[in-house]
């Protein structure tokens, strides 16, 4: 059925409905958003027997939000200074607890990436 409304449109000189709709609609920035990039990674304190992972779900220049893959870490160790590791970056920071909402805490950095100081599974 399509190819013969083509086909009519074509010798009628008319244009096709979807056609009209298609070409009027042009792309926007909107249409277009900027994927979420999720990194694995592992958080570490000096009272941790071992590092923790987690997945790094936004991170800026100054903070990142994480998410534990276990909520087993006890609260007096998360208000020490912490290391954040990045598995595709392989370095680490130096960051403290912002906030905590279960297994989701808010970081703030206090020193920029380097090469990690321990070695992370």
């Amino acid at each position: 059925m399509t190819l013969w409304k083509s086909l009519v449109s074509s010798l009628s000189g008319e244009e096709t409905l979807r056609s009209k709709t298609t070409s009027d609609r042009s792309l926007k920035p909107e249409d277009f958003r900027r994927p979420q990039r999720l990194k694995e990674g592992f958080i570490w304190s000096e009272g941790m027997i071992m590092p923790r992972p987690c997945t790094i779900r936004d991170m800026s220049p100054i903070t990142a939000q994480i998410v534990l893959w276990h909520d087993d870490i006890k609260p007096h160790l998360l208000t020490r200074p912490l290391k954040l590791y990045s598995s595709a970056d392989k370095k680490e920071a130096d960051c403290v607890v912002a906030s905590r909402d279960a297994n989701v805490l808010s970081l703030r950095f206090m020193s920029a990436f380097r090469a990690p100081t321990r070695k992370y599974p």
